[in-house]
């Protein structure tokens, strides 16, 4: 396999459970990950003396780029494990970040393909193709975010020495339950025995309790940051006690104090630097005259919400808007509309998107909301019909983030 277009064909005829739905618990298996890693020599046993897995509901993408961040300032080699992309499959996998090179990503996939079973997935692939990666160029130390859940994600049959476990919502309720507590205890398989873990969930919670008792059971010892309280958003950034961080939204600052927390014993210096040099592509993240917020969730959407009314105060910006079949349009639509002016629906996945007519159609908007046939057609709309100095905020799909970035 030689080329990167090879190595995505090659991919895309494996299960990608980003793409189609889970078939409930049964169709995840950390015995198939591990297996396939062994037949490739063990590289996730040779990723450096520090291994973070962050999982959780909100903030883990963002919590990753903090920690690898703060790593790099250490002075370590690092590797980064991210998913999903918001424009290219590479950029889930980085050193120093460093998207890993053409050449390297098709031979690895070539490597992987020749050693897969019938039941690997597109995601364990990718993770195996990272833990490849990594362990030929020996990294110092590796980050990797949780795909889905957390007991039984691939990401786990990597061995840690670090976890942390950002805030917990409901999410994916067909296969990882539809209570917090449920959500929680799949969360908590992360949890290995005696690795210190920090968590941003709050204590006295009912997730909280999940976590302490498997975190009790393993022996590991857990940690509860709290969010920061001395926060001031500023139209570019936040500032936080003597940091300034390039990020919008309050929510980031918790964010931040996780990896800070995470990494307690690496020098302050190389923590502050980290945390104010940490970008985060796809999170409120201001191109020109359009936020760009992969949100998709009530949690983060609400997030989205109090950011922009903190950075960006009284405006009432033209929304550009798609959403998947799982998600919750009848509360995300409501959260939205009060907020927003005209609204431009698109479809930014065509395989689970729902429809722009079907978005554009929903009660709420009270006809302001209009469909667009591609992303680009509805960039252009939503910046026309928010003249000048108006304001686009582009969400509702990580795949909308990323089809937007390069437009806007």
């Amino acid at each position: 396999m030689k080329t990167v277009d090879e190595a995505l064909d090659a991919l895309a005829r494996l299960t990608n459970y980003e793409r189609t739905q889970p078939d409930g618990p049964r169709s995840l298996d950390l015995e198939r990950p591990r297996a396939l890693l062994e037949r490739l020599g063990s590289p996730h046993r040779h990723l450096g003396a520090r291994v973070i897995q962050v999982a959780g509901t909100k903030g883990k993408g963002s919590t990753v780029r903090f920690l690898d961040s703060i790593l790099q300032r250490a002075g370590l080699r690092t590797g980064r494990f991210l998913s999903p992309h918001l424009e290219h499959v590479r950029e889930r996998i980085a050193i120093d970040g460093a998207w890993i090179p053409e050449e390297e990503f098709a031979r690895h996939v070539g490597t992987i393909l020749d050693a897969v079973g019938s039941e690997t997935t597109f995601f364990e692939a990718m993770l195996a193709t990272a833990c490849l990666h990594f362990a030929e160029h020996e990294t110092d130390a590796v980050v990797l975010e949780v795909g889905l859940g957390g007991r039984l994600d691939a990401t786990t049959a990597v061995p840690t020495t670090h976890n942390v476990i950002t805030p917990i919502g409901l999410e994916h309720t067909r296969i990882l339950g539809d209570t917090v507590e449920q959500i929680a205890f799949e969360k908590a398989g992360t949890i290995r025995y005696a690795v210190p873990v920090w968590t941003g969930v709050p204590p006295g919670s009912g997730p909280a309790q999940v976590l302490q008792q498997v975190a009790l059971r393993q022996e590991a010892p857990l940690h509860f940051v709290a969010p920061p309280t001395d926060v001031v958003p500023a139209p570019d950034g936040l500032r936080w006690s003597d940091r300034f961080l390039r990020v919008l939204g309050r929510h980031q600052a918790h964010n931040a104090a996780l990896a800070a927390a995470c990494c307690h014993d690496l020098p302050r210096e190389a923590v502050d630097d980290g945390l104010m040099a940490a970008e985060q592509p796809g999170c409120c993240e201001m191109r020109g005259a359009v936020m760009v917020d992969g949100a998709h969730t009530i949690e983060s959407i609400a997030a989205t919400i109090a950011t922009l009314h903190d950075h960006r105060p009284g405006a009432r910006p033209v929304l550009l808007f798609a959403l998947a079949r799982d998600k919750d349009l009848d509360r995300i639509a409501p959260l939205l509309a009060p907020h927003v002016q005209e609204v431009v629906c698109v479809r930014a996945d065509p395989k689970r998107g729902r429809s722009p007519e079907e978005l554009a159609a929903h009660p709420v908007w009270a006809s302001r909301a209009q469909s667009q046939p591609s992303v680009r057609e509805g960039l252009e709309l939503a910046l026309r019909l928010a003249g000048g100095p108006g304001l686009v905020l582009a969400t509702g799909s990580v795949y909308l983030a990323g089809a937007v970035r390069p437009l806007a």
